[in-house]
């Protein structure tokens, strides 16, 4: 399972850098009352980026509220 984890994370960052490096001439950007031109390339590895921080920050929060398992580690079947 480890292994397919790796090679899915490794199929996303490759295909990720082959859209961003598709795409190098400027754009132009409206964001609330700011408009700027820059690269798409920036703008890609901008946007990967702040979905991945907020990815990481969802992940932080909702293990920090529930907090450690207060069942304890999981008993298999007895047997005798």
């Amino acid at each position: 399972m480890k292994k397919f984890k790796a090679g899915v994370i490794v199929v996303l960052v490759a295909a990720l850098g082959i859209v961003i490096l598709q795409n190098r001439e400027p754009v132009q950007t409206q964001f609330l009352l700011f408009t700027f031109t820059l690269p798409g390339i920036a703008l890609l590895g901008l946007t990967a980026l702040g979905g991945f921080v907020a990815g990481m920050l969802v992940v932080l929060f909702a293990t920090s509220r529930s907090g450690p398992s207060q069942a304890g580690p999981q008993a298999g079947p007895r047997r005798e």
